[in-house]
């Protein structure tokens, strides 16, 4: 009886296993190269801003170092796009990714530093958006260094600040607009991971409660189809958002591209900076493919889960 069923199981992980690492491949490889060519035009026209500007008062320099920490921000953001494909390959040949996800929320972390002390030298206020900003990065980066740490009461630890970075975190991003506070094109701008706002703010406070979940149920049986439901669980609202968000940005992108001779914040621009824009908004759509692809391998990995128990 036993035999029969760990045979059947074993043929049904068989199928499944390798469809649903394809898929992985594919979506994450989609992802990171939409994540480096989103932030290309991103980190360009950032340049432009800043060379425009000419230092005449403090109030100017404070401006200039924040559009300076938003481009060393959306480099990082471009690490965690080549870092993406990295992971999706090396899961896909042998299923070991642990430096290659540590290294990516490390860079993560370090991205949303960036955009917290440059958030405030922006505002050039201490708002109370920016100094939640600020402390919710620190959070998040002390909760990724002690949860690469060998004790197990270190790692809760880690996982647990990271629950409470991530609803920090979580807050800033339904209440400001990152990218609006450099551009200010009175566009609705996705969240600092490119997904929507809302959806963003779920999906950054569920990856280290998944953490938390895995660090628990990692010596049981079970634990790992548990490990496998919060990933799919992520991977279907994270993908939903980086779908809806990147399109409705680029229709956005699109609907004022259009106007530009005549009215918007595209108007009397130089030709070489619409065309940024529309090499950003077509960029958007690779992520929006890559979001679907993300839900499809979110499927696939409930299904498995769900034929592991049956």
């Amino acid at each position: 009886m036993v035999s029969n069923r760990s045979k059947s199981t074993k043929k049904r992980s068989v199928g499944e296993e390798p469809l649903l690492k394809k898929m992985i491949l594919v979506a994450f490889t989609i992802l990171g190269i939409g994540f480096i060519l989103v932030n290309v035009p991103i980190t360009i026209l950032l340049g432009y801003s800043v060379s425009g500007l000419e230092i005449s008062s403090q109030q100017i320099v404070a401006e200039i170092s924040g559009k300076i920490l938003f481009i060393l921000a959306s480099i990082a953001l471009m690490i965690v796009g080549l870092l993406f494909v990295m992971g999706a390959v090396q899961y896909y040949e042998r299923t070991i990714t642990k430096g290659v996800v540590f290294l990516g929320t490390l860079v993560a972390s370090f991205y949303l530093l960036c955009l917290g002390v440059g958030s405030i030298l922006l505002i050039q206020e201490t708002t109370i958006d920016a100094l939640l900003m600020l402390s919710g990065s620190v959070l998040i980066v002390l909760s990724v260094a002690l949860y690469i740490m060998p004790s197990s009461p270190i790692k809760i630890g880690g996982a647990i600040i990271g629950v409470l970075g991530g609803v920090v975190i979580a807050r800033v991003i339904y209440n400001v607009s990152i990218l609006e506070l450099v551009f200010k094109w009175d566009i609705p701008f996705t969240g600092p991971f490119m997904s929507m706002a809302v959806i963003e703010g779920i999906v950054i406070v569920l990856g280290p409660i998944a953490a938390l979940a895995h660090l628990f149920a990692s010596n049981r049986i079970e634990g790992k189809p548990l490990t496998h439901v919060f990933l799919s669980l992520i991977g279907l609202i994270y993908g939903i958002g980086l779908f809806v968000g990147s399109l409705f940005l680029s229709l956005s992108f699109w609907n004022w591209i259009w106007k530009s001779p005549w009215i918007g914040p595209f108007n009397e621009m130089p030709n070489w900076v619409l065309s940024t824009v529309v090499f950003w908004s077509a960029s958007l759509i690779l992520i929006a493919i890559g979001g679907i692809l993300l839900v499809i391998s979110s499927f696939v990995g409930f299904i498995s889960v769900a034929q592991e128990f049956s």
